[in-house]
């Protein structure tokens, strides 16, 4: 497993928007101390603080945690029958796939047809 740089991340993220670790703090209701010690590594943030972190910067959860993704794959999947949308879950969505849009045509024959495009980040371990 890599080493978590969870710290060295926020505080690069923080300097480059010019945010002192006080102003960081007060936004997410804990001291400076607390933000202070996430950047030396001295602790973590908690869990739930993750996801308010990573919106303040603009950033995923996975990249507080995981660093810059390695690659992005997109996948197009399709059916002549629209019902298979439903069994993609299984397959993909519970894989980290992330819908980002779908698709629907009629053909001549009064059939629906559904194409679902997917995309997933891929980390370096």
């Amino acid at each position: 497993m890599t080493e978590l740089n969870i710290g060295t991340r926020i505080a690069d993220l923080r300097n480059a928007k010019n945010i002192t670790q006080l102003e960081l703090a007060e936004k997410l209701g804990v001291t400076d101390r607390a933000v202070s010690k996430w950047e030396t590594g001295g602790s973590f943030p908690d869990i739930v603080l993750l996801p308010q972190i990573a919106d303040i910067f603009g950033v995923s959860v996975d990249y507080l945690l995981r660093g810059k993704p390695v690659t992005r794959q997109h996948l197009e999947i399709g059916s002549a029958d629209w019902t298979f949308a439903g069994s993609i879950n299984d397959k993909y969505l519970a894989d980290g796939w992330i819908i980002t849009d779908m698709k629907f045509a009629a053909d001549s024959e009064g059939g629906m047809g559904c194409a679902v495009v997917m995309e997933k980040e891929f980390f370096a371990d």
